[in-house]
């Protein structure tokens, strides 16, 4: 892949990524759908906290739902590529 890459052999490229796009497609969707895990415990965890101790947690809280939102986007997009 390398070599076609430095050789600009696009049609090599093009055999090793619809070899390998299944692949990649699989292992995208993993570490999405991890993250969106993630911020979904960071978040009820982080809302337990007293905002008298922890005031910077809204904070904290809409951050995680930026990142839950575009990650999400970024799921349905994958989910529509195969």
């Amino acid at each position: 892949f390398t070599m076609a890459c430095q050789n600009n052999d696009e049609a090599t490229k093009e055999t090793f990524h619809s070899n390998y796009f299944a692949y990649t497609l699989e292992a995208l969707r993993e570490h999405v759908y991890s993250i969106l895990n993630d911020v979904d415990q960071m978040t009820m965890e982080a809302q337990s906290y007293d905002l008298e101790t922890h005031p910077r947690v809204p904070v904290i809280v809409a951050h995680n739902n930026l990142v839950r939102d575009t990650f999400s986007m970024t799921a349905s997009l994958l989910d529509s590529m195969g």
